[in-house]
């Protein structure tokens, strides 16, 4: 599935996305959306111990004054 039709369905949310094509700059444009939550530690959670290749992705807008920090 295209990761903007994944941004469509679930608005300002987090989704886990096993990534399946990337565009010229190695940004994820297709894949297999393994999880969605409005919670991104639900996500990192799901992370932990799987293989291959992931994105966690905002859905939502990102405010100019705005940041998010991983662990």
């Amino acid at each position: 599935m295209k990761v903007e039709d994944l941004r469509h369905q679930y608005p300002n949310e987090w989704i886990l996305v096993a990534v399946e094509e990337k565009d010229t700059l190695g940004l994820p444009i297709k894949g297999r959306l393994l999880a969605h939550s409005p919670d991104a530690e639900v996500l990192w959670d799901e992370v932990v111990g799987k293989q291959g290749q992931f994105s966690v992705l905002y859905t939502g807008a990102i405010l100019k004054d705005m940041a998010v920090i991983f662990r």
